[in-house]
């Protein structure tokens, strides 16, 4: 039996096919259009091939399951923002062109969660700066093969193989809309939709195209990268 996807009211019907297609937006993550569009992160990522669910750039094209070409009504990108605590930075053709969160972001009021734990041990060698490619997480030095854990009690929305990006990643979705990835796993040994609890293990870590033992370790809230530290203590 095949499911229909309701589009909603803001969305305008432009034309008929077995995918839409949606344009990224300054500020748009792969798992806030994957929200506005009422599908998974893993079935955006895998109907687009993406490897990698926090690079995405935008003025990049995805197709979006649900039989009609869609486009956004909304006449400005502060509009996308207006339950998010921050502001939709402009494009710049002449900086990196993966998704920016704003810089003032990572002072904003974050939700209040307890429980969290280290993802794994080991020393923290990279720091957070969203404003550098590759730095919208910190990485975390180790040995090969040790045990990844979720940070926080969650239901795993990514588990594959990524390429050109963070290897291995696994993404667990918190409470209030908080998000955690971790790249450069060795292995998984979760599968997307499983329930996680905190510090349980969800993969052991791999090794970085530079020959180092890390773990990529990201938080988002609401699409935006976080300083990991806010929520955890290294």
């Amino acid at each position: 039996m095949r499911t229909t996807l309701l589009i909603p009211c803001v969305l305008i019907i432009t034309a008929c096919s077995s995918y839409g297609t949606y344009t990224v937006r300054p500020g748009d993550s792969l798992s806030n259009i994957a929200s506005r569009h009422n599908i998974s992160v893993a079935e955006l990522s895998r109907i687009n091939n993406i490897s990698n669910p926090n690079h995405i750039r935008a003025g990049q094209t995805l197709k979006i399951r649900g039989g009609a070409k869609v486009k956004d009504s909304r006449s400005n990108q502060n509009q996308y923002a207006s339950n998010r605590n921050y502001k939709v930075p402009p494009a710049n053709k002449n900086t990196d062109h993966s998704v920016q969160a704003s810089s003032t972001y990572t002072n904003q009021p974050i939700p209040k969660m307890g429980g969290w734990h280290k993802p794994t041990q080991g020393q923290v060698i990279r720091s957070f700066n969203p404003n550098l490619p590759g730095h919208k997480g910190i990485q975390i030095a180790g040995n090969f093969n040790q045990p990844v854990n979720s940070a926080n009690n969650g239901v795993v929305v990514y588990a594959g193989q990524g390429s050109g990006g963070f290897g291995q990643l696994v993404m667990v979705k918190h409470a209030n809309n908080v998000y955690t990835a971790y790249g450069y796993l060795s292995s998984v040994t979760v599968r997307e939709g499983q329930k996680v609890s905190s510090s349980q293990q969800i993969g052991t870590m791999g090794t970085s195209p530079e020959g180092k033992n890390i773990l990529h370790f990201e938080v988002r809230v609401n699409g935006n990268p976080i300083n990991p530290t806010r929520y955890v203590n290294f």
